[in-house]
């Protein structure tokens, strides 16, 4: 109706306003007449030969307009909304990527969707987990294989890294440029929280028996900057992901391992719930999707997919 009297408005004359809303004379008549009987004010001045705005539908046309600019405005964001353009996304991470992997993908997905407003989150893998399932948050950036299956919860591989070890400044392995992880047999170590870090413990210990022996774990943490601190202080040796290499501690050195890489490597995976119809949570996966890097060979990518099947380290129980 507001485009019929706009086009009366605008016109002033029924038979083109008729013609142009693609209606007849007679209706487009009564229609008005119904729209001033709803206001209770005539909205024009009518004779035989003009016809013309009253004052009430001068007022009442710079309200259409709005109205319409509205319209256009809603219609629009209801597209943005469809198209991930626009709308709210909140993504969980575990705080090992926030050096390296998770700031380059939040800096590329703001930058090309600016106007999907994004919450970060640090848990832990089983949290995100938790989250996901409750609805709290929309995708995670965690450790897989998974702690234990999940069937209502899709992942993708983003991307691998590899365990190094973390030696405090004084120890006499940390002047060497690579080191056999057999030479740490007699060490204690600080490790990820089994608790609450199943996957990262699992791995560990995983490592060091491919290596011909079981590690001494002296200290648990589910924080990497208190296993950064633990080994700082001496307390321990540590084996933690190769991309925080970057978070520089002047007692603490980081020395590559020469060891079978399948042992060593890690999955940092997506995810989030399966059938999940949020366009942004689309968006975010897309982004995510072109800055994926596959750095692993084909029996690494092999053995992930048989961990996130399973949900379970090869040879030891993730639990």
């Amino acid at each position: 109706m507001l485009r019929q009297f706009i086009a009366v408005a605008e016109e002033l004359h029924y038979g083109r306003a008729a013609q142009r809303v693609g209606m007849a004379q007679s209706p487009l008549s009564t229609a008005i007449q119904k729209l001033e009987a709803y206001l209770d004010t005539p909205l024009f001045e009518r004779n035989q030969r003009s016809v013309a705005l009253t004052p009430a539908g001068r007022a009442f046309l710079d309200e259409a307009y709005q109205w319409l600019r509205y319209e256009e405005v809603a219609v629009a964001r209801t597209h943005s909304v469809r198209n991930g353009v626009i709308g709210q996304l909140m993504v969980g991470f575990i705080g090992s990527t926030g050096y390296g992997f998770m700031p380059e993908l939040v800096r590329q997905f703001r930058q090309e969707y600016p106007q999907v407003r994004l919450r970060l989150i640090e848990m832990t893998t089983k949290d995100q987990l938790e989250r996901l399932r409750g609805r709290y948050i929309d995708a995670g950036l965690l450790r897989t294989p998974l702690p234990y299956q999940a069937t209502d919860i899709e992942t993708r591989l983003y991307r691998y890294d590899r365990l190094m070890a973390a030696l405090p400044k004084a120890h006499p392995l940390a002047g060497r440029q690579i080191i056999d992880l057999r030479e740490l047999a007699r060490e204690s170590f600080v490790a990820f929280s089994r608790e609450r870090i199943p996957a990262a413990h699992a791995q560990l210990i995983s490592a060091c028996a491919s290596a011909g022996f079981y590690p001494d774990i002296e200290q648990e943490c589910t924080q990497i900057a208190s296993i950064i601190c633990l080994v700082a202080a001496g307390v321990a040796v540590a084996l933690i992901p190769g991309n925080l290499a970057s978070l520089l501690h002047s007692d603490v050195r980081y020395v590559p391992l020469s060891n079978d890489p399948a042992g060593l490597s890690q999955c940092v995976s997506l995810a989030w719930r399966k059938g999940d119809d949020n366009p942004a949570l689309a968006s975010f996966l897309k982004v995510a999707g072109a800055l994926q890097v596959d750095i692993a060979s084909p029996d690494i990518a092999a053995q992930h997919d048989d961990c996130a099947a399973t949900g379970k380290h090869p040879g030891v129980d993730s639990g």
